[in-house]
């Protein structure tokens, strides 16, 4: 050890000696911190994600930089073979030199620790990530300073040492992408992926950025590093011994033989993972945990996949991967998880000789499993392949839940997937889901109606669905929906779980009574309605025109009797967000869009919502389009004897604008000088037993019926249940495109599940997906966070250099002093 710390002290000092090292490191912070800063305000994301993927790019050439002078420079100066002579083992040279850049390296990621210090000030990182990110880059340039300095060894050229380290630091890196296995994998089928997963250092790179150390990445990071820094010892050993190259030239060969077969053997063997991540996304949760111990038998899940080999090249993995996740749950379930694998190849239904597997594809097609097409490479030619991937869960009786469909990208909502449908086979009765969301007149221009004249009147689409996405994507979790009219003929189904009213316009008396009767009896009802739609137009020369056009609001009349009510100003705030909206002009039958960003395009950020309340659990930014604020009426509220939780809010720079007629005024968009109560509530949770609000009135009748058939009844309502009631100021933000934005998705699942199953399962499903917004800066915030996250650390080090610079001088000048005399 003692003659490797005296290696390792020259090369520090070589280093730090000299302006080198310092140019060095200013050129390695400078260049990863400014490529982050350029996108990070723009992104808004205290993720670290970004700055990790593009960190191997930046060492393709640093770590060159680096390693090209550690035996090159000792050759070209003649001091190589004495070097050889000191009383040190080749193995002592090599580690002395291999720690002394590790160690440099590592001061060059200490000195970045100004990006996690800025993510912390402006945002909520994930520390865990963040370590596990760094951990990776760590492992990363410690493989590539071993590959370095081998090469260095080789020749006495620092030019050739540095592009030829560039260059092999590519090729381990590029071969362990995704890239390569698919046109590799389109030649020779599984040779891509092979080498992706037991060769290429992308692949276990990538697995730390993910918040994941897995001890197979680990493993592979120190087995390669030590077989380049052993293949660097026996090239001084053996170069010049009779027939060295010959030797050195098998050495090689063996050592990438055993490194593969270890990485293969240590692939399929170890399993042991640590998640660094801060809500555990890649451990089984405690209500998983929870749920599995009050089973009363066993769950069975049924795998159906394509075998890997005959999987594209993104989908190799799909099966380890979900057979990972599924012995995990199997762990924790304590034998009450009971999985099976099926391999079944497409199509094989066409063939005209039966099979045991053509009889096992035809019964999971009579369970609605079907293949689907993917995207696949084959000779450098793009194709599409049909597979398989889906899991049928069983439980007693009960008719089999599926989940035809699971991709590379669901894999981080398996668990919820899988635990959601166990929850629904452990109820009484499927849950069941009721949506009443009007349809809309369609707005047909001039042009259009001109063509469809003399299409036949009933093939003619009168109205528009904005929110037909949602009853799919209620059905792929699992509910029981059905979409009504809240009709004579088409009332709320009975055992109905949850109501959602999704934009209801007008109201007639019966159907106020059937949702105050549906609250009254315990079911849960989510109420989403706002005051006003815009029309935009372009306007030279100010730009745009908006109008507001008022909506009906016949549901405050039964709400505000319980204490809320959408309110019927216009609610503005700056916290807005640009959209795509209909412009009004038209080319042809078709209209155009633009972007615009005005104060009625509400966002709001996670800082604006109740972090308590679990339907708000760890939601990104919303799209409040065009939303209206609610009026609370607290006495009320306490006088019917519920509780309020208050869900999310505006920002302190919101505003409400009283109606009038015409187009929005440029006053009315800016906030007021006088300024704003600000902070109104956009949506809201009553709890508990809702009264009957048409005590001692007669039954309502339903509209159209005849007057003879009428029944003179009272409205009275039986069995009475606490309940719960949400009401949000805004449907627009569930409509099929705004559906899309994850916040607005996470919010209606959210809500969704809550009322229906509880909140226990939105804290699972929720714990994939976590805001990193940063909060709102300035622009002179901005300058100072860029500042320290790009100058601050180049800075100290100019001054530390410089320091040193002059004590080393002092140093000089006295020793000459001494001497002289």
């Amino acid at each position: 050890m003692k003659q490797i710390l005296v290696i390792l002290k020259r090369e520090l000092n070589s280093y730090f000696n000299s302006a080198i090292a310092y140019i060095y490191l200013i050129v390695f912070i400078v260049i990863n911190n400014l490529l982050f800063m350029s996108r990070y305000f723009l992104i808004g994301k205290a993720e670290m994600t970004f700055y990790f993927n593009s960190l191997p790019f930046i060492l393709f050439i640093f770590i060159p930089a680096i390693t090209m002078r550690l035996w090159a420079e000792e050759r070209k100066h003649n001091t190589f073979e004495l070097l050889l002579t000191f009383p040190l083992r080749s193995h002592e040279l090599v580690l002395g030199k291999f720690f002394a850049s590790l160690i440099f390296y590592l001061i060059a990621l200490l000195s970045t620790i100004t990006v996690p210090i800025t993510l912390y000030l402006t945002g909520k990182p994930d520390l865990g990530a963040i370590l596990s990110g760094y951990l990776g880059s760590f492992m990363i340039g410690m493989f590539f300073l071993a590959i370095g300095i081998f090469i260095s060894g080789l020749t006495k050229e620092q030019i050739v040492a540095f592009v030829l380290t560039t260059l092999s630091c590519f090729i381990f890196f590029f071969i362990g992408t995704d890239f390569f296995a698919f046109l590799l994998d389109g030649w020779f089928a599984g040779l891509g992926t092979f080498i992706k997963n037991y060769i290429g250092s992308a692949v276990h790179f990538n697995s730390f950025n993910r918040g994941v150390v897995d001890l197979r990445d680990i493993i592979y990071f120190s087995v390669t590093t030590s077989v380049f820094l052993l293949l660097n010892g026996f090239f001084l050993e053996t170069r010049l011994k009779p027939k060295s190259k010959v030797f050195f030239s098998l050495a090689v060969v063996i050592c990438i033989v055993g490194v593969v077969i270890f990485n293969w053997l240590v692939n399929d063997l170890l399993v042991i993972r640590l998640d660094l991540t801060e809500n555990k996304v890649y451990t089984i949760s405690k209500i998983t945990k929870k749920v599995f111990k009050e089973l009363k038998a066993p769950v069975r899940v049924n795998l159906y996949i394509t075998p890997s080999e005959k999987m594209p090249t993104f989908f190799k993995t799909l099966e380890q991967d979900i057979v990972g996740k599924l012995e995990e749950l199997k762990i924790a379930s304590g034998n009450k998880f009971i999985f099976k694998v099926f391999h079944i190849e497409a199509a094989k239904l066409l063939e005209e000789k039966k099979t045991e597997e053509t009889a096992l594809e035809k019964i999971i097609q009579d369970k609605g499993i079907l293949p689907f097409q993917v995207e696949s490479i084959d000779k450098d030619e793009i194709g599409v392949k049909l597979v398989y991937s889906a899991l049928t869960i069983a439980y007693k009786e009960k008719k089999e839940e599926v989940l035809p469909r699971i991709l590379p990208q669901n894999l981080p909502d398996l668990e919820y997937l899988i635990l959601s449908r166990i929850m629904k086979l452990t109820t009484e009765k499927k849950p069941k889901v009721a949506i009443f969301a009007p349809l809309k007149p369609l707005d047909v221009s001039p042009e259009l109606m001109g063509l469809l004249a003399n299409v036949p009147s009933e093939t003619k689409t009168q109205y528009k669905d904005e929110y037909e996405t949602l009853v799919p994507l209620m059905r792929n979790n699992g509910y029981d929906v059905l979409r009504i009219n809240l009709s004579e003929d088409d009332h709320i189904p009975a055992q109905t779980d949850t109501l959602l009213i999704i934009n209801p316009g007008s109201l007639n008396e019966r159907q106020l009574y059937e949702i105050n009767k549906f609250l009254y009896q315990g079911g849960s009802v989510m109420i989403a309605a706002q005051g006003y739609e815009y029309s935009i137009k372009i306007a030279p020369p100010q730009g745009i025109e908006i109008t507001p056009q008022s909506l009906n609001l016949d549901i405050n009349k039964l709400i505000k009797k319980w204490g809320v009510g959408i309110n019927t100003d216009m609610l503005m705030d700056e916290n807005s967000q640009i959209i795509e909206v209909t412009s009004g002009q038209r080319v042809g039958p078709f209209a155009l869009a633009m972007p615009v960003k005005a104060p009625n395009q509400i966002s709001v950020s996670p800082s604006q919502m109740n972090d308590k309340m679990p339907f708000m659990l760890r939601l990104p930014s919303l799209l409040y389009l065009w939303g209206s604020c609610l009026d609370i009426s607290e006495d009320i509220i306490k006088r019917e004897g519920l509780s309020r939780s208050v869900m999310f809010t505006s920002s302190e720079r919101s505003w409400k604008v009283a109606p009038y007629f015409g187009s929005l005024k440029k006053e009315s968009l800016v906030f007021p000088q006088s300024g704003s109560e600000g902070r109104f509530v956009l949506g809201v949770m009553l709890e508990g037993q809702f009264s009957n609000t048409f005590k001692d009135k007669d039954l309502p009748s339903w509209p159209k019926k005849e007057e003879k058939e009428k029944k003179i009844e009272k409205a009275e309502m039986t069995n009475p249940r606490p309940a719960k009631l949400i009401v949000i100021g805004c449907a627009k933000m569930f409509n099929d495109d705004l559906i899309r934005n994850q916040g607005n998705l996470g919010l209606f699942s959210n809500i969704v599940d809550g009322l229906t199953l509880g909140t226990e399962i939105i804290q699972l499903r929720t714990k994939s997906y976590v805001s990193r917004d940063i909060k709102k800066l300035s622009d002179n915030q901005k300058v100072f966070y860029r500042f320290l996250t790009i100058i601050f650390v180049p800075i100290i080090l100019v001054l530390y250099a410089g320091l040193r610079l002059f004590l080393r001088q002092k140093e000089r000048q006295f020793y000459l002093m001494v001497t002289r005399r």
